[in-house]
C-alpha cells in the first residue's frame, strides 16, 4: 500500500490514537475556562463515559461506511484488549483484510498470501491498535502533553491540548462546554517524509454506556473524505481466532 495511503486510511478510520502524559504540565491554566490540564483530561474522561466504564469495556466492533470523492469503501472493525484490531474492507468489490494480532501488523487482498507489514508500518499500526484511549493510561505510552490554552473550532469554544511523540505532534481541540473532542491534527514525519492530517468529529451517541462519535471527516495531502459509523456494540463476545492469520507460505 503506498505511503500516504496507508497513513490516511489509519487516520481516516479514526483509529491512530497517539497517546497523552496526563501529568506534563498539570496545574496549569487555561487563560478562558481556567483549569487545569488535569481538569480537562477528567472531564473529558468522565463526558466520554467515566474512568471505570471505558476502562471496563473489552471489546469493540463497528461498521463503517467511508467515502472519499466517488469511492465509496464498507468496513467491519474488531478490536479486543490490549492490543488486537482487525479490518475487513469491501472497495468496489474487492476485498481486504487489515489486522494487528498483538505483535505483528499483516495485510490480506483477495485471496492472496497474508503479507507482513514492514518495521515502520507495523509500528504505525500498533500504537493505532491500543484498546485504551491514550488519556486512560498515558505514563505507559510515553508521550508528553502540554495545554496550549484555547482555540476556536467552528465557533465552539476549544481547551487545546498538545501531545508529542518523537516526530509527531498531535493537538486536540476539546469542547469548553460538552468536554467531547469536536477537532483533532497531526503531523509527523513517515517514511521520510512530512505529513499533516486533521480529523472532525461529531454526531456523538451514547453506545452501551460510551459516547462515540458517529460522523467524522478528514482531511489532508490535499484529500479529504467522511466516515459514517452504521452500527457499534462495546463487549459483545468476538473469537480469538479473528485476530490470527496464517503467514504466507514460503
Amino acid at each position: 500500500m503506498p505511503r500516504r495511503s496507508f497513513v490516511s486510511s489509519l487516520l481516516a478510520l479514526g483509529l491512530t490514537f497517539a497517546p497523552a502524559l496526563a501529568s506534563a504540565g498539570e496545574g496549569a491554566e487555561c487563560a478562558q475556562g481556567k483549569l487545569s490540564l488535569q481538569s480537562v483530561v477528567d472531564k473529558h474522561l468522565q463526558a466520554m463515559g467515566g474512568k471505570a466504564r471505558l476502562k471496563a469495556a473489552k471489546t469493540y466492533q463497528f461498521t463503517v461506511v467511508a467515502t472519499e470523492g466517488s469511492t465509496v469503501t464498507t468496513t467491519n472493525v474488531r478490536r479486543a484488549r490490549p492490543n488486537l484490531m482487525r479490518h475487513d474492507t469491501d472497495k468496489n468489490g474487492t476485498s481486504f483484510t487489515k489486522m494487528f494480532d498483538g505483535n505483528q501488523g499483516w495485510t490480506v487482498e483477495g485471496s492472496a498470501a497474508p503479507q507482513r507489514l514492514d518495521k515502520e508500518k507495523n509500528t504505525a499500526l500498533a500504537e493505532g491498535a491500543h484498546f485504551d484511549d491514550a488519556l486512560l493510561d498515558p505514563k505507559a505510552q510515553g508521550v508528553s502533553l502540554a495545554m496550549d490554552g484555547a482555540d476556536d473550532v467552528n465557533g465552539t469554544p476549544t481547551f487545546k491540548l498538545v501531545l508529542t511523540r518523537g516526530t509527531t505532534t498531535q493537538v486536540r481541540f476539546i469542547d469548553q462546554k460538552s468536554f467531547l473532542e469536536v477537532r483533532r491534527t497531526y503531523a509527523g514525519i513517515h517514511e521520510g517524509k512530512a505529513y499533516n492530517k486533521a480529523i472532525t468529529f461529531s454526531d456523538f451517541r451514547s453506545v452501551d454506556g460510551i459516547m462515540v462519535s458517529h460522523r467524522v471527516k478528514w482531511e489532508g495531502d490535499g484529500q479529504q473524505g467522511e466516515k459514517v459509523i452504521q452500527g457499534a456494540r462495546y463487549d459483545a463476545p468476538i473469537e480469538a481466532s479473528v485476530f490470527k492469520l496464517s503467514p504466507p507460505r514460503s
